[in-house]
């Protein structure tokens, strides 16, 4: 049986000429590099797990070592690739709360019922994140897109299903023109 996996990061660019890569984290958990021994690497439909051999803090990001990562050539082919553990890992949350990842892919609708687009990624802004609303449920596809920025307010949020998949937003006035 194959362990469902979960998204911690983002590898967002090498970090000096080692083979570090710099790695945005979808957690609020930032101490949780010290627990990472192993991790899988997924681009553009491609996954490979990867060893950690070091891993440390730099100000809100992670910088990873891998054990077969040694020049900044290495690390650069690794930008883009999202950073999964297996969900078991995961630190439990409390009723209502979510992780990133668990609303990535989700539908946004608005209060009435009319169709924004998907969820395709999450801003961490300091005061507050903002939802990218897109066309595409996925990031990649053809086309121009068109994104919607929403604030994760409670003013705006209304209802978040996972279950049946969406989002439910009273988006404020003129946010769409």
């Amino acid at each position: 049986m194959v362990a469902e996996m979960a998204i911690i990061g983002k590898v967002i660019a090498p970090f000096g000429i080692e083979g570090a890569v710099k790695v945005y984290p979808y957690s609020d958990f930032l101490d949780r590099y010290r627990l990472l021994k192993r991790v899988e690497l997924e681009d553009k439909g491609f996954s490979r797990f990867k060893d950690i051999k070091k891993a440390r803090r730099h100000k809100n990001l992670w910088v990873f070592y891998f054990e077969d990562c040694s020049t900044r050539d290495e690390a650069q082919d690794l930008v883009g690739s999202l950073v999964k553990i297996p969900a078991v890992q995961r630190v439990p949350l409390p009723p209502g709360s979510y992780y990133l990842d668990e609303l990535l892919g989700l539908e946004a609708r608005e209060a009435g019922g009319k169709k924004l687009g998907y969820m395709r990624d999450i801003l961490r802004t300091g005061s507050n994140d903002v939802y990218v609303i897109s066309e595409e449920k996925e990031q990649g596809q053809a086309g121009s897109r068109r994104e919607i920025l929403v604030p994760a307010l409670k003013s705006v949020v209304k209802e978040i299903n996972r279950e049946k998949g969406y989002i439910l937003l009273e988006l404020p006035a003129g946010l769409l023109e």
